[in-house]
Formats: structure tokens, sequence, C-alpha cells
């Protein structure tokens, strides 16, 4: 329902996930939804060290 929603009536041709690096299961999961790992992007913790989180993407089927 929220996928049909995203891509029909929101308009949008694809929706994106990230994940913490220390939370692999997270990112089997997005895989297991269908999400296709695209890269990496640096985040910033509230310390200012700088996390470089996994990036998934679900394109429109």
């Amino acid at each position: 329902m929220v996928l049909a929603c995203a891509f029909t009536t929101a308009g949008l041709d694809r929706l994106e996930a990230v994940h913490h690096p220390d939370n692999p299961a997270s990112g089997r999961v997005l895989t297991k939804t269908g999400f296709i790992r695209t890269g990496t992007c640096e985040r910033h913790a509230d310390d200012g060290t700088a996390v470089a989180y996994q990036v998934y993407a679900l394109p429109l089927p």
C-alpha cells in the first residue's frame, strides 16, 4: 500500500534508504524487500565524526 502510494499518488520514480554500518541486518532486510545497494553516503554523528552509511534504492517497478 505504501509503495503503491509512493509510486502513483506521490509520483516518485524511486525510493531510497540508508542504514548505519553497525547494523548490517537492516541492509539484509532492504535487499530482501527489493532494494539494491547503490553506494555509501557520509553523515556526521553528534560528536562530529563522519560515518559512511550504506545507501539502497528501490526503482519504480
